[in-house]
């Protein structure tokens, strides 16, 4: 008989009860994997650290009950099947438990109910998140349209003074011999002239906030785009890790060097905020590159901060997901890269270890 897997959290303290809750559910074709807490500590701790399909809790437990249980788990807006399964109580009890949001009040003397009350449970638990999914995803369909606008926006604003500016500064270099100027005069309008450059780039990379366009593809140079990235990245890099540069054999992929840069850039400087500052010499941001044997290129950025738990790790690059404080990241960055690099028919992931550090990998197509 196949039984359906279920992740039970159990408040209860009686052992005797547990075995005849789990028994039950599995007559009813339930295989539970449980965790059995009897205080509020322990629910505390199981609540933060496990994921969980439905609670069943007894009703009287020492220092507390079945209510102030729930109460937990609501304020922790954690919504799952809370059922309570309790002794002898009257009928008042159960009447306030359901009003307190109590999905189901069970005797143990008469536990027949149990399955089909778990079921149908589930079953309204899992409408009751596709509908939260569904309202999500039409706010952050609301969100990125606004995004879109205020983006091209400011984009085209940009543009139009900076193109001035750019030809002034093309000009006066221009003529900069005629009139002889200083080496030093020189050199300022040059690195003016690189920072305009640069604020063009950005002002068109902006424009993946309005529009995805269509992109010139075509064979990159990939250790060029990385240490342009790098070079970015380095205010952000030097304070806090050592920089270590293991690029393979040189990898000429498909992509558009921009988009490249603008993915590298963002992953190094996540790696680079994932480390605290003033310990250089103890961490290291390490790029790696490598030719697979499909032919692929591999590209690692992997890092010696705190790592990822494994909770976040599937939610890493949903949009506006985000786990720096609040006003640091707007949680889009990554949710851009994956796109960006599924636009040039790549991969993205992450393979992280609370306290072992992180690794972000990118595999593109390599072209010899």
């Amino acid at each position: 008989m196949h039984r359906q897997p279920l992740r039970l959290l159990l408040i209860e303290d009686s052992e005797d009860d547990e075995i005849l809750l789990l028994e039950e559910l599995r007559s009813c074709g339930y295989e539970p994997s449980h965790t059995r807490v009897e205080s509020l500590e322990d629910l505390d701790r199981a609540l933060h650290g496990g994921t969980w399909d439905a609670i069943i809790s007894d009703y009287v437990l020492p220092g507390f009950n079945g209510l102030t249980a729930l109460e937990q788990v609501q304020q922790r807006g954690i919504d799952l099947p809370f059922l309570i399964v309790s002794g002898a109580v009257g009928e008042d009890t159960a009447v306030a438990a359901m009003k307190s949001g109590v999905h189901d009040f069970l005797f143990k003397d008469r536990l027949g109910r149990l399955g089909p009350a778990l079921a149908r449970e589930l079953r309204e638990a899992k409408v009751r998140a596709d509908r939260q999914r569904m309202q999500e995803q039409l706010l952050l369909s609301d969100r990125l349209a606004a995004l879109g606008l205020l983006a091209a926006g400011v984009a085209h604003e940009i543009n139009n003074p900076l193109a001035s500016l750019r030809m002034n500064l093309d000009f006066t270099l221009s003529r900069s011999r005629e009139r002889a100027l200083p080496e030093d005069d020189v050199q300022a309008l040059r690195n003016a002239s690189e920072c305009a450059e640069l604020i063009q780039e950005i002002v068109r990379d902006i424009k993946i906030f309005a529009r995805p366009e269509e992109q010139d593809f075509g064979p990159t140079n990939l250790h060029r785009v990385l240490d342009s990235a790098l070079r970015m990245a380095w205010n952000q890099v030097f304070p806090r890790a050592q920089l270590i540069k293991d690029y393979g054999d040189d990898a000429t992929v498909h992509g558009s060097q921009a988009r490249l840069a603008q993915i590298f850039l963002n992953l190094v400087i996540n790696a680079a905020q994932s480390i605290p500052d003033g310990n250089s010499s103890e961490h290291e941001i390490r790029v790696v590159t490598r030719r697979e044997q499909n032919g692929s290129v591999r590209v690692e950025i992997r890092d010696t901060g705190p790592g990822i738990p494994p909770e976040l790790i599937e939610r890493i690059f949903d949009p506006f997901f985000t786990t720096k404080p609040l006003g640091v990241g707007t949680g889009l960055g990554l949710f851009i890269c994956r796109r960006l690099v599924t636009e040039m028919g790549g991969t993205i992931g992450v393979q992280s270890h609370p306290g072992r550090g992180s690794l972000f990998w990118v595999h593109l197509r390599g072209l010899l």
